[in-house]
């Protein structure tokens, strides 16, 4: 058993240790270690202080670069797109919960290109149906008596497929076009607070009007989503193009590395992702991977007046594996 002595001892070791080594240490640390230490704290500090101002100077270039993007993408615009989709009439499709500056780039590049916006669907949060007055109330909207959450996925994708449809139909005999009009199925998902409406600026009226036919669709998607991409957008989508290639374009921003998990999250995945690794929607509807981007953008646009209802040319447009940035001329172009 160790008594108390013992512990006395050892303590007293231990403080004799300790100073032992002060007094060694200060008497070892000659004036020319120290001075030594001193220059290369002062080099540490001078590599520091270089490397602030080269930061603050790189800062600056990024915001530049931003300020040009952005003076770019407008004047571009006004250059580019100038009557490129004259009188076209184009819906554009978008969940709640994604980056704003992605739905307003693409409403403000279809102003430019003269357009006939007919506005933004807006996918409500409500959508997820992850309470029981959601179901109740989507059941109603869509007129069924189920309470089953897959179901009414379905039964929703295939009726907004059928009214997007029918609204891009080129098939239609000249003189019996009716006037644009709000679908019976769309009035009631926005009175149920499922879609919300919203138009380019300017713009009159408060209900979104789908024409009789001619209808292009810009699908537009991206991180923070409110609704399941898997869940809602994509079944639109599988329903819209069940048969052949439709006018659409859908869009995500570009893939940041905190985003490669989602990229391979089989139950959400990424839309542009899902299109194009599913071998029928990958030929019927075009992508656009870098919509954060100024060529994006553009993309986005050209591929909008490529996908003429009836006959829809479909590419996949961005930076990653497989795309190009733009779409090539049409034939026949010269250029």
């Amino acid at each position: 058993m160790i008594n108390f002595r013992f512990h006395i001892v050892s303590l007293t070791a231990v403080l004799l240790a300790l100073g032992i080594g002060l007094v060694l240490g200060t008497t070892f640390l000659d004036d020319a270690t120290v001075d030594e230490l001193e220059r290369q704290l002062d080099g540490l500090e001078s590599d520091l202080n270089r490397e602030g101002h080269r930061n603050a100077a790189l800062r600056r270039q990024l915001d530049d670069f931003e300020d040009e993007a952005s003076g770019l993408d407008e004047q571009l615009g006004e250059r580019l797109f100038d009557e490129l989709l004259q009188d076209e009439p184009v819906l554009v499709i978008a969940p709640a919960g994604i980056a704003d500056e992605s739905v307003d780039g693409v409403m403000t590049a279809l102003d430019q290109a003269d357009a006939d916006v007919a506005g933004l669907w807006k996918l409500t949060e409500r959508l997820a149906l992850d309470d029981d007055d959601e179901v109740t109330d989507l059941a109603t909207a869509l007129e069924l008596s189920t309470d089953d959450t897959d179901r009414l996925r379905n039964n929703l994708a295939i009726q907004l497929a059928d009214v997007l449809f029918g609204a891009s139909d080129q098939n239609i005999q000249t003189g019996l076009q009716t006037a644009p009009a709000e679908p019976g199925i769309a009035a009631r998902l926005r009175e149920a607070g499922f879609i919300e409406y919203e138009f380019p600026d300017g713009a009159d009226g408060d209900v979104v009007r789908l024409p009789a036919g001619g209808l292009r669709i810009a699908v537009v998607s991206g991180p923070g989503s409110a609704v399941p991409t898997g869940d809602v957008l994509l079944p639109i989508l599988v329903d819209l193009a069940s048969d052949e290639a439709v006018p659409v374009v859908a869009a995500d921003p570009s893939l940041v590395p905190d985003d490669d998990s989602d990229d391979g999250d089989e139950e959400q995945p990424r839309l542009v992702t899902a299109i194009r690794d599913d071998d029928e929607l990958s030929q019927r509807i075009s992508t656009v991977d870098d919509l954060d981007r100024v060529a994006g953008r553009v993309a986005t646009v050209l591929a909008l007046a490529d996908a003429e209802p009836g006959d829809p040319r479909v590419g996949h447009y961005g930076t990653e594996d497989g795309t190009r940035l733009l779409p090539e001329p049409p034939e026949g172009d010269g250029s």
